[in-house]
């Protein structure tokens, strides 16, 4: 049997050497965009590829294990090179739908054989749990899959609205596991003990308990009340566990995936908006965005704020030095002008009690790397824990090609980073319109639907204040409704403008891309 992996991240790589190290172990292929990241497979005698459709020519299996936002792209990259006819495809990746991959991959309405298995990183020593579901694949097909999968663990075919729980319970699980072994291991040094011999000690532990409980065919709390004793350390111990929420916090962690999605949204302000006509901040403005952003918090929207301004509010604090060129002057107005901005958002937002986080970035910072991963996290912790990240541009340090084309560009790539469900730019004209917004015969386009062309509309004027332009607005549009993001512009200087744009679309004037595919 031949198998390629495409994608030698976490969780393909894991499985890959795995496969590898089985005991029927298949002709095994991985694949990376960069040969650096495939060096450590071939110890293990597995082919390695930087081409998925010639690395996808000869397999009998074909496993995707690239990061969600990167599947579509990945497949259309491999449209024409799958062999419907004789090729099994695995989805490694949990949070896609089975509709999009319908979308993805129906040719003249025909679907390869399509499968989920959902594993853990302990899949690369042969003890993943792994959950395997059919979206087209026939019986005979998954149970290929169980008997691939035992051999790196233990596998389960579920019905696939079990899938999200098998995830939850396994391959995020083994996280929650870790994250009790890593506190049970801090307990021990706190009882004086080394730290590497009480880690060691909690492993035998927890392998010990698993392991009794399988061969006894017992279940958890059986186990327990054999070890227990009437006002004994062990239930003490058990107690105060219980007291600090101890089996609440677990379960609570593994039914996350079924809680309410929070609609995350990232909001971008222009210049135009936040500034008077003389250049200098409008702080009364400033202020009813803020107001509204506090507003869609509270109806249960996760909000990013990309804002422009910096070099705006810089160009109003210090007067021009004409010796300076114009990279200069602008780095000078930046550096002194984002002090002056987060400052302003930063006391606005505390007589909310919401703390804000500026993340100062630059268009590398977007490339695939640990750059890209570092500052996703920094977001998605921030998000967490409940604080607004603030993004804008780093214009000390991002001159000439390393600049975003404008604040238009770097919010799409914000939205696109963090799955954002829409992108909602604030300018200072309503929307998009089919003339001159200042000619009274024009008139809004309320809606561009994917695919329709909007070229014969655009004005190549920029903004007075800011580097974009509608042109800007509307690439940036069009490229994220094909991610199937929803992309709508609106006047940042309308009152409430965020808040009815979302509550009341249809009686707010404003211009909607809509997405190619609904977002998840």
């Amino acid at each position: 049997m031949k198998i390629t992996i495409i994608g030698a991240g976490n969780i393909g790589g894991a499985v890959a050497i795995g496969l590898a190290r089985s005991k029927d172990a298949p002709e095994l292929t991985v694949t990376a965009r960069h040969a650096s990241s495939l060096e450590k497979y071939m110890s293990y005698g597995i082919r390695t590829s930087t081409d998925n459709r010639v690395a996808v020519q000869d397999a009998d299996i074909v496993c995707f294990a690239v990061k969600p936002w990167q599947m579509e792209e990945m497949l259309a990259g491999l449209r024409g090179a799958l062999d419907y006819d004789r090729q099994l495809l695995v989805s490694l990746a949990p949070g896609i739908k089975p509709e999009q991959f319908r979308e993805w991959l129906s040719v003249d309405g025909r679907m390869p054989a399509l499968a989920y298995v959902i594993p853990n990183t302990a899949a690369e020593i042969g003890e993943s749990m792994s959950y395997i579901a059919s979206v087209t694949a026939p019986e005979a097909q998954l149970e290929q899959l169980k008997r691939l999968f035992d051999g790196i663990g233990r596998s389960e075919i579920v019905p696939m609205d079990q899938m999200l729980s098998g995830t939850s319970l396994a391959s995020c699980g083994i996280a929650y596991a870790l994250r009790y072994l890593g506190a049970a291991t801090e307990g021990g040094v706190q009882l004086g003990l080394d730290a590497a011999k009480a880690g060691e000690a909690v492993c035998q532990t927890m392998r010990g308990a698993a392991e009794l409980v399988r061969a006894n065919g017992s279940d958890p709390e059986s186990e327990i009340r054999r070890v227990t004793t009437p006002n004994g350390l062990t239930l003490k111990g058990l107690n105060a566990m219980e007291e600090a929420g101890f089996s609440e916090a677990v379960i609570k962690g593994l039914t996350v995936i079924k809680a309410p999605k929070k609609h995350r949204i990232v909001v971008k302000v222009g210049s135009n908006v936040l500034t008077r006509a003389d250049g200098s901040l409008d702080t009364t403005r400033v202020s009813a965005i803020v107001d509204q952003l506090v507003a869609l918090r509270e109806k249960g929207y996760e909000t990013i704020l990309v804002t422009s301004g910096a070099v705006a509010c810089g160009r109003s604090l210090i007067r021009e030095d004409r010796t300076l060129t114009d990279v200069q002057q602008r780095q000078l107005y930046s550096a002194i002008g984002q002090v002056r901005l987060m400052d302003l958002y930063y006391k606005l937002f505390q007589g909310y009690g919401i703390a804000v986080g500026q993340v100062l970035t630059m268009k590398k910072n977007f490339e695939e790397g640990q750059e890209y991963d570092n500052q996703k996290s920094c977001i998605e912790v921030m998000l967490r824990r409940g604080v607004l990240p603030i993004v804008n541009e780093n214009d000390t340090v991002s001159i000439t090609e390393l600049m975003f084309t404008d604040n238009d560009e770097l919010s799409g790539l914000v939205a696109g980073m963090t799955g954002a469900e829409a992108l909602i730019i604030l300018t200072n004209v309503d929307g998009l319109y089919d003339g001159a917004p200042d000619d009274p015969a024009s008139k809004i386009i309320p809606r561009v639907k994917p695919g329709e062309e909007v070229e014969g509309f655009l004005s190549t004027v920029k903004s007075r204040s800011g580097r974009g332009g509608m042109a800007s607005k509307c690439l940036v549009a069009k490229h994220l409704a094909e991610q199937g993001i929803r992309v709508i512009i609106a006047n940042g200087r309308r009152d409430d403008i965020l808040t009815d744009v979302l509550d009341h679309p249809l009686a707010t004037i404003h211009t909607e891309f809509e997405p190619a595919t609904i977002k998840d």
